[in-house]
């Protein structure tokens, strides 16, 4: 059976083509999935996507992949979120209701502050708060591409970069193996090619 270097999930959601291709472009053998065995036996796991959380974790349990998810981030295999991806990977979201996420970070997903335009799009520089492997050779406040209208409130300990609007709001965490960014790695130029490749070496 083939080895892959890094596994996207696929929930139905958009975003996914632009991710593999930003990891094939550092070298990566990528494949996309739906099915629960694969994800158990990935090593390393991705979870893109752009959209509304509700409609994504339903999507996810529409596929039966929940568990599947949850475990592998609970094994120490390296697993990274990318936007909608990474807010999924929190307890719970405030979008459009309460939505319960996978619980692997502790914390939740709520709306951005009203003062400012919403959603926010466009570029923002990342402050690394804590030295982490994602930010190997990468110099501090480098500019990522964002577009969202809700952001993750985490415990302190994960966060490991920070972007100001409005308010500071967490734009990268961590927690062991599982890793978050709430900007498009595949948007932000050398910044976020940089990120992916350093989450091959993790």
């Amino acid at each position: 059976m083939t080895t892959y270097d890094v596994t996207v999930v696929d929930y139905r959601t958009s975003n996914l083509l632009s991710i593999v291709k930003a990891f094939q472009r550092v070298g990566a053998t990528v494949e996309l999935t739906q099915s629960s065995s694969r994800i158990d036996n990935a090593s390393r796991l991705v979870l893109p996507g752009v959209g509304a959380f509700g409609a994504a974790m339903r999507n996810i349990d529409s596929l039966g992949i929940r568990n599947s998810l949850i475990e592998y981030g609970k094994r120490g295999k390296p697993l990274i979120g990318v936007c909608l991806g990474m807010q999924l990977l929190f307890n719970v979201s405030f979008e459009r209701g309460v939505n319960d996420g996978l619980g692997l970070l502790s914390g939740e997903i709520v709306a951005i502050d009203s003062n400012v335009k919403v959603p926010h799009i466009g570029w923002n520089r990342v402050e690394i708060v804590k030295s982490s492997k994602l930010f190997d050779g990468i110099p501090d406040r480098q500019f990522g591409y964002f577009v969202h209208s809700y952001y993750a409130k985490a415990e302190r300990e994960a966060v490991i970069g920070e972007t100001e609007y409005g308010s500071k709001f967490p734009s990268v965490v961590q927690k062991e193996n599982v890793f978050g960014i709430q900007f498009h790695p595949e948007k932000s130029q050398n910044f976020g090619l940089k990120i992916l490749e350093n989450f091959l070496r993790v």
